[in-house]
């Protein structure tokens, strides 16, 4: 006698209810889960592991889901997903960053979110986790990036002041900081992206006490972040915004001009 299914819970997280749709889906079009399987050119366990949360779906997933069930609903569930794997600490932050109409950031240790590569990503997000965990926190950083190359509405403003330690700090390897470093130059090209560099002459300067983000909207007051070893926490009085936007301002006076920062940057190449 068949084993009967098991009882799926939708309302556990996000990924349990991408599994519920998978379900719904496949004995909608009446196949079984090898069948499914079998049509996308996955492994026999695959759809069992996704309908069960067993595992957490990838954009591959996704996309072949999307693709056999002319839907767009599986990708669209997998943005929600990979928002949900950011840390509890970012999570109000990085809600409210979609809708900014302008991003200063400030990083005196990596090369910010927003501009990461996935090899560099990877690597800086690693330790301490498990590969599914790791795969699963870039795609989260890698669907942040959306927001710089959509059309509507507008992207954001992005403005970035590193320290010169980040683009010599070699994360990944050679050949991984080579193409981070491009990235940087390419995005620099970018109507709507600044990269400044503080070069090491300047020596002691405000930025040192840590790195920061800013968003502002075209309604609403603006806030910000402050990044700290182990978490963060969200800005929203608007005196310690005021006094982060200041220190951001003190920061890009010491930095070299646009210009000269990508010049830098190639030269670290």
């Amino acid at each position: 006698m068949p084993k009967p299914p098991k009882v799926l819970m939708p309302n556990q997280s996000l990924t349990a209810y991408f599994g519920f749709e998978v379900r719904k889906h496949r004995e909608g079009a009446k196949l079984s889960q090898t069948e499914l399987a079998d049509r996308l050119h996955w492994a026999k366990s695959t759809v069992g592991n996704l309908e069960t949360a067993f595992r957490s779906p990838t954009v591959d997933h996704a996309t072949d889901l999307d693709r056999f069930f002319t839907t767009d609903r599986f990708g669209w569930l997998h943005g929600l997903i990979v928002r949900e794997e950011l840390p509890d600490f970012f999570r109000p932050f990085a809600r409210r960053e979609p809708n900014a109409t302008n991003i200063r950031m400030f990083e005196p240790l990596v090369i910010p979110g927003l501009l990461q590569i996935e090899e560099y990503a990877r690597a800086v997000m690693a330790e301490g986790r498990a590969p599914e965990e790791l795969e699963q926190a870039v795609a989260a950083r890698m669907d942040r990036q959306k927001i710089l190359d959509r059309r509507e509405p507008p992207p954001p403003r992005l403005w970035v002041v590193l320290d010169r330690g980040v683009i010599r700090r070699q994360v990944g390897g050679p050949e991984t900081m080579r193409k981070q470093l491009t990235h940087l130059i390419e995005a620099a090209e970018r109507y709507n992206v600044t990269i400044q560099v503080v070069p090491e002459s300047v020596g002691g300067y405000v930025g040192l006490e840590g790195g920061f983000s800013i968003l502002s909207f075209d309604e609403g007051a603006d806030i910000a972040y402050a990044g700290a070893s182990g978490g963060g926490h969200m800005i929203e009085q608007q005196k310690d915004v005021a006094r982060t936007g200041t220190r951001f301002e003190l920061i890009r006076a010491r930095a070299l001009s646009a210009d000269a920062s990508v010049q830098l940057i190639r030269e670290a190449l």
